[in-house]
């Protein structure tokens, strides 16, 4: 393998405890995932330690680029990368990430805590993409990213008489979600627990695990396979305009009925809309930034955590309390 860092994927799957990933290790293989890599906020972390954990991006032989993540942010981070075209596969193990693609919003990671997700995001051109770390939140995950001309070689032509090929290499930013089978969940922990070998060995192993996963991957989103997130460009736009609403909105009640009403379609094809378009629902979004407005209150103002659970919408401060652990990874009182 060509590129991994230093704090890399090691031996065990439980959590290490001591690996520390500085932004300087990130930003040296950044030039795997795309160019004009930096972070945004906060900069004076520019230089300092970013992770604690396992952090592996390395170039395999195939052509594909393997970025695995076993570990908790130790900021509220932001940085950006600019990526090219290409296809990924991200399987989300435990925790999620909050990004952006071409300035729209995506969230990839299960919505419950002890589920996974997979998913297919496909880059018909070259786009900048956000990501916003969450302190204290633990991510495991691995990504596959295959570039744009990789599915044209003709060693895919077989799996292509599944339609796989021809669902994710289309419109740019449309994706594919689905539940991970137990063979590609599988497939990814080993990737995440890789064996003491050396070095010649290891790479074949991984390198074998990856070429599996992919193979799985494609296998379940043929033709049969969920249906492919692809929003038309005006009902995009009109997305665009509930997200601005529910955003000036985050302090009422709101209602699915009220929303609807609002974009001027039913029930149904807003929620089918909307998380085409944003990765989620209309209310987990709601919920999710009216936490993230609490926590907000909670570093910069020092109000109180029934205080905070009152801005998030809660009535119940043990609630909002387990609430806010499931999403920033620590309790209401650690960020206060």
């Amino acid at each position: 393998m060509r590129g991994a860092a230093a704090t890399g994927v090691g031996a065990g799957s439980g959590e290490s405890a001591g690996h520390l990933v500085r932004c300087a290790d990130i930003a040296a293989l950044s030039h795997l995932a795309g160019t004009e890599f930096t972070v945004t906020a906060p900069r004076a972390m520019r230089d300092g330690a970013v992770l604690r954990g396992r952090y592996l991006m390395t170039a395999l032989r195939s052509g594909a680029v393997l970025h695995a993540t076993d570990a908790r942010d130790l900021h509220d981070l932001t940085s950006q990368v600019v990526h090219a075209e290409g296809v990924t596969l991200s399987l989300f193990l435990e925790g999620h990430a909050n990004v952006q693609l071409g300035g729209r919003p995506f969230r990839f990671g299960p919505a419950r805590t002890g589920e996974a997700e997979a998913a297919l995001l496909v880059r018909a051109e070259p786009d900048l993409f956000v990501r916003k770390g969450q302190r204290g939140l633990r991510v495991r995950k691995v990504n596959v990213t295959i570039p744009a001309d990789w599915l044209e070689q003709a060693q895919f032509e077989q799996m292509d008489r599944a339609g796989a090929v021809r669902r994710v290499s289309g419109e740019h930013l449309s994706s594919l979600r689905w539940q991970p089978s137990p063979r590609l969940l599988a497939l990814a922990e080993q990737v995440l627990a890789v064996p003491p070998y050396g070095a010649f060995l290891r790479d074949l192993y991984v390198e074998s695990r990856v070429m599996e996963m992919l193979f799985e991957a494609f296998s379940a989103v043929g033709d049969a396979g969920p249906p492919l997130e692809r929003p038309r460009p005006r009902l995009k736009q009109r997305m665009w305009q509930v997200q601005d609403y529910l955003e000036a909105h985050l302090c009422d009640s709101l209602s699915l009925d009220a929303v609807a009403q609002e974009a001027g379609m039913s029930v149904t094809s807003l929620q089918r809309a909307f998380r085409a378009t944003f990765g989620t629902t209309v209310f987990d979004h709601v919920r999710g930034r009216r936490l993230e407005r609490a926590r907000d209150a909670l570093l910069t103002e020092g109000v109180s955590v029934t205080e905070a659970a009152t801005i998030a919408g809660y009535t119940s401060a043990a609630n909002f309390s387990t609430a806010f652990k499931r999403a920033f990874g620590m309790p209401p009182k650690a960020a206060r």
